[in-house]
C-alpha cells in the first residue's frame, strides 16, 4: 500500500468515490484487527507523517528482532 491511495483530498468525484470504496474493501480484508486499526488511523495523514509512522514501525521491527523491510519496493 502506498500513501497515494489514502489521500485526504476534499474534491469528491466518481474516481474518488470508487477509490474510497476500493480502499475500504482492502482495509476490511486486513487481519488482524490491530492492523485494520493502524491503517484506518493512518488514512488521510500527510506524506511526512506517513514517513514518520513507517520509521516508528521500522524501529519496532528491530526491537522485536524482525528483519527490516525493503522500503524501496514502494
Amino acid at each position: 500500500m502506498d500513501s497515494e491511495n489514502f489521500s485526504s483530498d476534499t474534491g469528491i468525484d466518481a474516481d474518488c468515490c470508487a477509490s474510497e470504496t476500493a480502499n475500504s474493501a482492502l482495509i476490511c480484508g486486513l487481519e488482524p484487527d490491530s492492523l485494520v486499526r493502524l491503517v484506518r488511523t493512518a488514512v488521510g495523514l500527510p506524506a511526512d507523517a506517513l514517513d514518520r509512522l513507517a520509521g516508528v514501525a521500522d524501529k519496532l521491527r528491530a526491537v522485536e528482532g524482525l528483519p527490516q523491510v525493503d522500503s524501496t519496493a514502494d
